[in-house]
């Protein structure tokens, strides 16, 4: 896989805690009917509702009741019943080390949060608008087919020293054409209107993901970075 270069700057960096249409209406209906509530009220009331079906339960019945909702049966029984129980600790997405399932718990935590605030912290998570500027032809096209977590994730890393989380775990998928945890690391990417783009070579992206990841940016000056997205393009 041929490496391009690029030359990247981050225009904004904050905190978030909850993610971009977190808790949408039908998922929080999905709450309800769980926890064997009426799910017939109105959309402006579903959240509220929600909330007091998760405190008319146990705050571990509740945990395991919103990680089935979101996981289905993509998680199983036993999984969600001790996942439950470290629910409450600080940060307990970083700790799960199935990456795919991160911003999962922490969208658990969101809602939990609220109904139980003295029993869950508040989740906290961040969000960064990274300008990305392709040097050639292949990173023009590359950027132009739409946001790659694992090009992304190489132009990132580049920019962090060597002792960061990312660079000691995954090493050989930074330098390798495979990287499939990119997609779990990175949990959204928006990609801002191309109207406000002032180059056809650059990206403007809204990058969220967990703390543990991409802390070592914060503040970070412009670099340049090589890098290649997964497998063929």
């Amino acid at each position: 896989m041929p490496r391009e270069a690029f030359q990247l700057r981050i225009d904004q960096w904050a905190e978030i805690h909850s993610l971009p249409d977190s808790w949408p209406t039908a998922a929080l209906r999905d709450v309800l009917r769980l926890a064997d509530f009426d799910d017939a009220v109105a959309d402006d009331d579903v959240a509220e509702m929600a909330v007091m079906a998760l405190q008319d339960l146990p705050p571990r019945e509740a945990s395991e009741l919103v990680l089935e909702v979101l996981f289905g049966d993509a998680m199983s029984a036993g999984v969600r019943q001790n996942l439950s129980d470290d629910l409450g600790d600080d940060r307990p997405w970083e700790h799960y080390a199935g990456v795919s399932r991160q911003a999962g718990i922490f969208e658990a935590v969101v809602l939990l949060q609220r109904a139980f605030p003295r029993s869950f912290g508040v989740p906290d998570a961040l969000r960064l608008r990274v300008e990305v500027q392709a040097k050639g032809e292949d990173g023009c096209a590359w950027l132009r087919s739409g946001p790659r977590p694992a090009l992304l994730l190489r132009l990132f890393a580049s920019g962090m020293e060597g002792g960061a989380i990312l660079r000691r775990l995954y090493e050989s998928e930074l330098a390798g054409d495979r990287f499939p945890d990119a997609n779990g690391i990175l949990w959204r990417i928006d990609e801002v209107e191309r109207s406000e783009v002032l180059q056809p070579t650059t990206c403007v992206y809204d990058v969220y993901s967990s703390c543990q990841w991409l802390a070592p940016l914060e503040g970070h000056e412009p670099w340049q970075a090589a890098g290649w997205p997964d497998g063929e393009t």
